[in-house]
């Protein structure tokens, strides 16, 4: 049994990893959909309960709101993709829009984030297969 956990573990993690990788080429290549860019300023922050934690602590969700122009065309509470426990009312963030359709947005750090959750999915990977390789040159 012990051994067979050996093998079965390396091979969920070089999954696991390579789903990974796969959903940030995913998010890198979806900025090639967002052609533009402009700021934006945070008109509002919601936060609504979502449950407690095991912990007992209490959890929520964050929707972040912006107002942008493009064109000369003002954009007015839309919601902005991710939130930052740093961010508040009255700051500006990047964004990134669809030059053919201002109102589908991204946020300004997509390249960033996409570059992380790859190398993220690389070591996973990579430590499967490391694991693995351990496990069947071990006697």
């Amino acid at each position: 049994m012990r051994k067979l956990s050996n093998i079965i573990f390396p091979v969920i993690a070089i999954v696991v990893g390579i789903v990974v990788i796969v959903m940030g080429v995913n998010k890198m290549n979806s900025k090639k959909l967002y052609d533009a860019s402009t700021t934006g300023v945070i008109t509002g922050i919601e936060r609504e309960w979502t449950g407690t934690d095991e912990d007992g602590f209490d959890q929520y969700n964050y929707t972040v709101y912006v107002d942008y122009e493009v064109n000369g065309k003002k954009y007015e509470n839309v919601k902005y993709p991710s939130y930052d426990s740093s961010m508040k009312k009255g700051d500006e963030v990047t964004i990134l829009y669809q030059s053919a359709n201002p109102e589908s947005i991204a946020e300004g750090n997509l390249s960033g984030n996409a570059t992380i959750i790859i190398v993220v999915g690389a070591v996973l990977a990579l430590v499967g297969v490391v694991t693995e390789i351990k496990a069947f040159v071990r006697p």
